[in-house]
């Protein structure tokens, strides 16, 4: 008997524009102690799906138009608020796939993973926060007794998500959605909470649904695999049989555009090298696989070539000499500062016109700070930061904006929440001057978006309207709509499904050939940074301990820590499946 079965789930969303079928006659099951992943290009249902389970959909414009979702023997769609509520939180928890939106901003992050136990469970506060601590320990907080009183926006993207498992996993539910839990984690941390999901499901036979874009990640924990497109499932099966052999030209295409350490393409496949759409007028869509497709991934092997190394050390376009910034909170005796952390602690980098530097490292390491701290958005205490051979005066970043640009991490909370597309893509192009008039402005970002793959049907919307991996690209595009020279890219491709992420590694490439861009590429996933660099710089503890070009560090890493980098990355090679599939 499953624990939960999932029986032609519909869900749809009534708006004025019409009739979205965001999860359209989808059934899957889990049974007790399973893993089962949940893979999809962004907007596929899968987040819609999970919310359904729960209750969570705003109604209007949702309406579950039929199915089932049964738990443990109840239909989880046909039971009263009160019941529902008793049993989410505490038999079923969800992590969910934005930190920063789900988690108050006015409340300490210890006082959020205590709530659930004290809802749903008769003990004192006192043993609630020690069973809180402890989880955030075991979810890689350091110093978690100190940490537990910060507030969210003091914590990094990789740290709040930290915080949200904590929370999700401290009443030891039955069954867990796991909504890209791993998503803003870097490979370290990662690891270490799939193998806490490992050890839950192991010791008390927890049940995961596991709803990823990393497919990496999806053949390292996973027992089944469901692979979901426009609102259906098309393909599910064992892990081994999916990555093995899969049957759908989607999930073809899904396995060929997802970079790896051994992708020898200088521009990934994506699924529409794969995938032909047909849709008809009634809404319904009809796929086949392009006759062609093992013609063209044959073209594209053979039209790949070594990067160039584009290094000029003697004129580089920025330079970061000693740069350092230290954060201290208060609260000591008499005011005196009580702790320093030193975000940024003596970074030196250069990056030559051209070039792509991948930064790669811990959450937490300084990575992001470092990249604000070039672009003026934090405070440095010391070092300078020489862009195009003139040394950056914050009191003067006005001048340099249009220049240099960043793509921020969140892409929910860098979007005006009150702002269309229209309006956010249309403001820095009225701030700069671009443009003669409001038609012009609206045309480039009609290309803007279409360059990102979305279309001018999203103008109107707002953010909260659109998917993760759309507001992703939403950010891409607010940051090329004026023309930079550099760009910032703060794990710009981490919230997005393989073959979006895909077609915007290839758009970034293609950008930097044509505009000739200089990219500093912050991110955790190492395959990722190894695709699209020149060169890798690894960072610990807010310093730079190795750089190199990108191969040669992959291949011969000369710091320990590098080494434990690329050992976390998760693999999908076929004989590591088939030997998890026999230890099982």
């Amino acid at each position: 008997m499953s624990l939960l079965e999932v029986k032609n789930l519909r869900t749809y969303f009534h708006t004025r524009a019409g009739t979205s079928r965001a999860v359209d006659d989808v059934s899957f099951s889990i049974n007790k102690g399973e893993i089962v992943g949940v893979v999809g290009e962004s907007g596929s249902g899968k987040s819609v799906t999970c919310h359904t389970m729960l209750g969570l959909l705003p109604s209007p414009p949702a309406k579950v138009e039929g199915g089932a979702v049964t738990f443990d023997n109840q239909n989880l769609l046909h039971l009263s608020p009160t019941i529902l509520r008793a049993i989410r939180g505490k038999r079923i928890s969800m992590i969910f796939q934005d930190p920063m939106s789900c988690l108050n901003p006015y409340l300490p992050i210890l006082e959020q993973v205590v709530e659930p136990i004290l809802i749903h469970e008769n003990v004192s506060r006192k043993e609630a926060e020690l069973r809180a601590i402890e989880m955030m320990t075991k979810v890689g907080i350091r110093d978690a007794e100190t940490r537990a009183h910060s507030y969210p926006h003091q914590f990094s993207g990789g740290m709040r998500q930290r915080a949200m498992i904590a929370m999700a996993l401290v009443t030891n539910p039955d069954l867990l959605l796991a909504d890209e839990p791993t998503t803003a984690l870097d490979v370290t941390v990662q690891a270490r909470i799939l193998q806490i999901l490992r050890d839950l499901r192991d010791d008390l036979g927890i049940a995961v649904l596991f709803v990823t874009h990393d497919l990496g990640v999806v053949a390292d924990i996973a027992d089944r695999v469901v692979v979901m497109y426009r609102g259906k499932v098309v393909e599910q099966g064992s892990v081994l049989s999916i990555f093995e052999n899969p049957s759908h030209p989607y999930v073809k295409g899904l396995l060929a555009c997802r970079p790896t350490f051994e992708t020898k393409y200088r521009t990934l496949p994506t699924v529409e090298d794969f995938l032909e759409t047909e849709e008809s007028p009634d809404g319904s869509v009809t796929l086949r696989e392009r006759p062609d497709a093992t013609t063209r991934l044959s073209e594209m092997e053979s039209e790949s070539s070594p990067r160039e190394s584009k290094t000029d050390s003697l004129n580089p376009l920025l330079e970061v000499k000693d740069l350092r910034v230290h954060f201290t909170s208060g609260g000591g005796f008499l005011g005196k500062p009580r702790q320093t952390v030193k975000a940024v602690d003596g970074v030196d980098l250069s990056i030559p016109k051209g070039e792509t530097l991948g930064l790669v490292g811990e959450s937490g390491c300084g990575k992001t700070t470092l990249g604000r701290a070039i672009l003026g958005l934090v405070h440095s205490c010391s070092g300078n930061v020489r862009y195009d051979g003139e040394i950056l005066d914050a009191s003067d970043m006005l001048s340099y904006r249009k220049r240099m640009q960043i793509i921020f991490q969140d892409p929910y909370a860098s979007l005006n929440p009150r702002l269309t597309i229209e309006q956010a893509l249309t403001e820095p192009l009225t701030v700069h001057h671009i443009g003669s008039e409001s038609s012009e402005r609206r045309d480039r970002v009609v290309s803007l978006l279409e360059e990102v793959g979305l279309s001018s049907a999203h103008l109107l919307r707002y953010p909260h309207e659109f998917s993760g991996g759309q507001r992703q690209r939403l950010c891409v595009a607010r940051a090329l709509a004026v023309e930079p020279e550099f760009i910032v890219c703060d794990e710009c491709v981490s919230a997005m499904d393989v073959s979006v992420q895909a077609q915007v590694l290839n758009l970034l490439n293609e950008l930097q050939e044509s505009r000739n861009l200089t990219y500093l590429f912050i991110s955790h996933d190492l395959s990722v940074v190894k695709f699209v660099s020149d060169r890798v710089a690894v960072m610990q503890a807010g310093r730079i301990v190795e750089t190199n070009c990108a191969e040669e560090l992959y291949q011969s890493p000369k710091e320990p820590y590098t080494q434990e980098l690329l050992d976390a990355v998760p693999k999908a090679d076929l004989e590591a499946l088939r030997e998890r599939q026999r230890s099982n």
